[in-house]
């Protein structure tokens, strides 16, 4: 029709009709960048209210990070590509585009990974140690997140990132081998946060040491012992040793072994075990397990006592193990029983019942 030749008319390369697509292609594509964030953001921060998580606020979070001029940006890359440009122009465009975009999901990504790391490392206490190896492992995870961003920017852009690739494989190989410890603490570090085979403030036992968990690090963790002095462990030496944590010990249980002359009459040897299990009743928060004779040793005949203690005091324990110890001892006294030999005690740990 005559009235719309005009749209058929050629500016800059391009007719009336392809600017006028390009301007609906932006107007529509901004307008569903800006009311699908503005409609998301509102009914996830409508979320965030009415829950008690705070999984939803960061989602709120990394979403705000996307701004307006970024939106304008890209709907109007999308707009122009059937338009008919200067190379020159369309690639600087593309460059610009493709920067900004990076920048925005490194951020976000940035964001999101600062957030598992606090949520990792943070759960179990917001001390100085705590919140010094929470920013380290963050900067070394959004350093290398910069990193990838980099390269697939450069790809993009139409580099070969190929020697560069393969410049830093050989170089993160060579990197890798002069800090071979420190990256196997770094990883047994980051098992620790995330297993949880012990926390800060728990008592554990590493081989012959034991003591108080006070800092765990990326290199290291510190106990302080039970004599009072600061141990650092490797990470990489806790997560391949057997570990023993008493935060959930409920219970101790410890086992008397003694033995009487093998002439020692029969009618006294019945009355052994009762004697056992008389001490154990006169003992606080003590119950018992077992007390028999078990066998010929050394020419002796040798009982055993097994009970428990109730509680995590051990001031308490080695109380009820010595009200136990003195009243079997008066009673094998009163007997006439005389010990062919020293005592054996042994000890064990219960810990709580799983639920």
């Amino acid at each position: 029709m005559p009235e719309f030749e005009f749209l058929q008319n050629v500016y800059f390369g391009n007719a009336v009709s392809a600017y006028i697509l390009a301007a609906t292609t932006f107007v529509v594509s901004l307008g569903l960048f800006l009311i699908g964030r503005k409609v998301l953001i509102g009914r996830l921060r409508a979320l965030a209210q009415m829950t008690e998580t705070d999984l939803d606020d960061i989602a709120v979070e990394i979403l705000e990070k996307v701004r307006s001029p970024e939106c304008y940006l890209v709907a109007f890359y999308f707009a122009t590509r059937p338009l008919d440009m200067h190379f020159k122009v369309d690639r600087a465009l593309h460059v610009v585009v493709v920067i900004a975009v990076a920048y925005r999901i490194v951020t976000m990504i940035q964001a999101a990974v600062a957030y598992l790391v606090k949520r990792t490392i943070l759960a179990d206490g917001a001390d100085v140690a705590h919140q010094d190896t929470a920013k380290t492992v963050t900067v070394a995870a959004q350093g290398i997140i910069a990193i990838g961003a980099a390269l697939f920017v450069l790809s993009n852009l139409g580099f070969n990132v190929t020697s560069m690739v393969a410049g830093l494989g050989i170089g993160g190989i060579a990197v890798a081998l002069a800090a071979q410890a420190v990256l196997g603490d770094l990883f047994s570090a980051m098992a620790i946060y995330l297993d949880k085979p012990f926390v800060v403030g728990d008592t554990i036992k590493v081989g012959d040491v034991a003591g108080t968990v006070e800092h765990i690090g990326v290199k290291t963790t510190r106990v302080r012992s039970i004599s009072g002095e600061m141990l650092v462990f490797p990470n990489s030496a806790l997560t391949s040793s057997r570990i023993q944590n008493f935060k959930e010990l409920t219970e101790r249980r410890s086992l008397l072994a003694f033995s009487v002359p093998a002439d020692t009459h029969p009618s006294i040897l019945k009355k052994i075990p009762g004697h056992g299990r008389a001490a154990v009743g006169k003992a606080k928060d003590a119950r018992l397990e077992r007390a028999h004779l078990v066998g010929v040793r050394d020419g002796g005949l040798e009982f055993e006592l097994v009970f428990y203690v109730r509680g995590t005091d051990y001031n308490a324990y080695m109380d009820a193990q010595e009200t136990v110890l003195l009243d079997l001892l008066e009673n094998l006294r009163v007997e006439g029983v005389v010990l062919t030999g020293p005592a054996r005690r042994v000890t064990a740990h219960t810990p709580a019942p799983s639920a």
